[in-house]
């Protein structure tokens, strides 16, 4: 993930063949959505909800990603990944003239509410000469109030594209500008108004602005050759609940079915508001069957609550703050032996569930938000939206589905290594033995059940059908092996696991226990 502009590289550290796969992780969240400014298309670590703010925010554009957010830390979240998105590309420029030409300066991130000055003196320069000069770069709070949240100082550039301190390339480590355009032959004059003494005045970005259309869905989807959008988690080595913040209350189709579809593969929960026009149990049993939509890796709820102003609200931030807080204490393999999460935030449900209202919604692979006491809520259920589908009706259980998510995604990582050597003897031996070491801690921690570890799970690692590759071929064909775990008070879980160089490709296996066990 990364802190500051996007530099068009990112490193992705994954275990040698030597190192342990840990049985305890960090939950990753990742909030995706629009934000007033700031980095687009980079995951950013947020820690707080002033983080947020100094990072994305802009006053008086706080946004449905600032109440989700706002949500997720007051349920004693400590971590979550933001992604903004964007309607437009469009950013704003600042002119700095010249004798020679215009200088412009373009604006990093793009929106409206990137506000930016800039000012240009000669302090301690040669007064000789046409090419030195020194930049002063402020990102503002607002236009009407000129508190600088961020400067940037540049001395003794030079518009010489031969001289160590060409501007071109001394800003390219800007967070806040860049060159935009043809770089004049002489420098820009001296910032200077009227009645203003010389190096005390700026120039502004252009304040006008186009009125561009709100988010769709793909703005939220992105671009995966360019790594936009929901595709900018692929920065990410590893994801844990994805949260789509759409602008309008639903997120569509398009977004759903695409989210779905990534989650799956990077083995994450997707976690989604319900409807708005939801209001009856009725209704969403109805609408349940008429979409036929059905998914292990997505979660959602009814019905949403009334906030504190009354309107009809989320409580994505709620719920992925109360996962994140439980996996921090207890870990994802220990998730409560009852169907129930405490949810805590200034909330109460639009509508009262009784039992058979909350018993409904389960077959219909929803959970319930149910109000226990003035301040303190429940979400009931603890179901995905699997809704029994064939032979994974196991996975309609969201603790055993988020247990899964965790175990084949652990060793779906730490044996990356073993992609990159050659597919022998020696190298299935030390995978063998790290996945099974891995299986051993997961079982002395409680999260697999079985008499013995060696009861709780396998793992197969034979010689490829063709025989050993010669070392030096040109192509190799990875390395595939079967690994079977039974997580505490559910039946066995076999995957196979296909290391190639690009990606690791996972399969469930419809094997049964013995015939695994003795294989």
């Amino acid at each position: 993930m990364s802190e500051t502009a996007n530099s068009g590289i990112f490193v992705s550290e994954s275990l040698s063949s030597g190192q342990p796969i840990s049985v305890r992780r960090d939950t990753i969240v990742v909030f995706i959505g629009a934000a007033p400014r700031g980095p687009v298309g980079i995951p950013v670590a947020i820690g707080s909800v002033d983080e947020y703010l100094k990072r994305f925010g802009a006053p008086g554009h706080d946004g449905a990603l600032f109440d989700v957010l706002r949500q997720f830390f007051a349920s004693g979240a400590q971590q979550a990944i933001v992604v903004r998105v964007c309607s437009s590309a469009r950013r704003h420029r600042i002119l700095l003239p010249g004798p020679a030409g215009v200088l412009t300066l373009q604006a990093v991130n793009p929106g409206p509410y990137e506000w930016l000055r800039a000012s240009v003196d000669y302090d301690g320069l040669a007064p000789s000469g046409s090419h030195r000069f020194n930049l002063v770069v402020h990102r503002l709070a607002a236009p009407d109030r000129p508190i600088v949240e961020r400067q940037e100082i540049y001395r003794g550039l030079s518009v010489d594209p031969a001289d160590a301190e060409f501007v071109g390339h001394a800003l390219l480590g800007s967070e806040l500008v860049a060159v935009a355009g043809t770089i004049p032959e002489q420098r820009p004059e001296i910032t200077f108004r009227s009645g203003i003494e010389v190096g005390a005045a700026y120039i502004y970005v252009d304040p006008a602005w186009p009125d561009v259309d709100g988010l769709t869905d793909y703005d939220l989807i992105g671009c995966n050759t360019e790594g936009t959008g929901l595709f900018a988690l692929d920065q990410l080595p590893s994801i844990d609940i994805v949260c789509l913040v759409p602008d309008l209350p639903d997120l569509g189709p398009v977004a759903l079915f695409t989210a779905e579809r990534y989650c799956r593969r990077r083995n994450a929960m997707l976690l989604v508001d319900p409807p708005a026009h939801w209001r009856h149990v009725d209704d969403v049993i109805r609408a349940s069957r008429e979409s036929g939509f059905a998914s292990p890796n997505v979660m959602t709820y009814f019905p949403r609550p009334h906030g504190v102003d009354g309107k009809v609200n989320s409580a994505a931030g709620f719920v992925a703050g109360a996962l994140a807080v439980h996996d921090a204490r207890d870990g994802v393999r220990d998730l409560p032996d009852e169907p129930t999460l405490a949810i805590r935030g200034r909330i109460r449900p639009a509508t009262d569930l009784d039992h058979n209202a909350q018993l409904m919604l389960k077959r219909a692979g929803i959970n319930a938000l149910c109000s226990v006491g003035p301040g303190r809520m429940e979400l009931t259920g603890l179901v995905t939206m699997n809704r029994g589908g064939g032979c994974e009706i196991e996975w309609d259980d969201l603790r055993l589905r988020r247990v899964v998510l965790f175990v084949i995604e652990s060793i779906a990582r730490g044996t990356r290594w073993a992609a990159f050597q050659h597919n022998d003897g020696e190298t299935r031996a030390e995978l063998r033995g790290q996945v099974s070491r891995f299986l051993c801690d997961l079982f002395d921690a409680g999260a697999l059940a079985g008499a013995t570890a060696t009861d709780a799970g396998y793992v197969i690692c034979d010689a490829p059908a063709g025989g050993p590759v010669a070392p030096g071929a040109d192509e190799e064909p990875g390395l595939s092996f079967v690994v079977g775990f039974t997580p505490r008070g559910h039946a066995m879980q076999s995957f196979r696991f296909d290391q190639q160089r690009i990606e690791c490709r996972i399969a469930l296996l419809h094997i049964e226990p013995d015939i695994a066990l003795a294989g």
